[in-house]
């Protein structure tokens, strides 16, 4: 019988313990955004555990991943993942328009010409500190904001700040080694040079994966850091 990407990944994480992702890919086969979720989700259920960030984390069985989870860990996560591994197609189809629209430099949306080319694609536009932008740019535009206003900021701080819950599947950010691996032959992220924001100890890029839904969590977050959205 022919076993699952899942206990692929377990039985080789198993054997070899302490593994990075290239190591895990290398040896595997998965790779992008299987992997990455496969990962997020053992994490998750504390089935592996993880030393580390970015590229270089390493990856090991966890010693008590027998142990019972409590309820509110794991509510609706069988249903997300569903939704994750077998409604990616429909889902990067759905957001095609979109993403082409978000995946713009960083200039305000007031010096562009824009024109709507479908009834069904979502144009909306954001006023922030003083410019207006599509919804990916906004989010680049907020999280370079909180980056210039909190100098020295660290990759885990800025984490904690817009932790990877506000967008499933891609987080708000990833280091940039980590998010070209995640995009692969799409850019998913903002990663032309002049995009790509600079940390204390990393670079890092934001995800340009926005919808109207899927931004309505970033918004609140942003909100309750003082940060003035129209």
């Amino acid at each position: 019988m022919q076993q699952t990407n899942e206990e692929v990944l377990i039985g080789f994480i198993t054997a070899n313990p302490n593994s990075t992702k290239a190591t895990i890919s290398e040896g595997t086969e998965l790779k992008g955004l299987v992997l990455f979720n496969l990962l997020k989700k053992l994490e998750k259920e504390k089935v592996v555990a993880v030393d580390g960030g970015g590229a270089d984390a390493t990856y090991s069985i966890n010693e008590n991943d027998g142990e019972e989870e409590p309820d509110i860990e794991n509510e609706g996560s069988d249903e997300h993942e569903e939704e994750e591994e077998g409604g990616e197609e429909e889902e990067e189809a759905n957001n095609e328009d979109e993403i082409n629209t978000n995946e713009e430099d960083n200039t305000p949306a007031k010096d562009k010409k824009v024109t709507a080319k479908s009834s069904t694609r979502d144009n909306s536009k954001f006023k922030f500190n003083g410019e207006e932008y599509g919804k990916g740019p906004l989010v680049r535009a907020v999280v370079a904001k909180y980056v210039e206003e909190n100098p020295g900021t660290t990759y885990k701080k800025l984490k904690e700040a817009f932790p990877d819950d506000l967008l499933k599947r891609f987080g708000i950010f990833q280091d940039e080694a980590t998010a070209r691996e995640i995009s692969g032959k799409r850019d998913r992220y903002f990663l032309k040079e002049a995009q790509v924001i600079k940390l204390k100890d990393k670079k890092v890029a934001v995800s340009n994966q926005f919808t109207a839904a899927n931004i309505q969590p970033f918004l609140k977050v942003v909100k309750a850091l003082g940060f003035k959205i129209k």
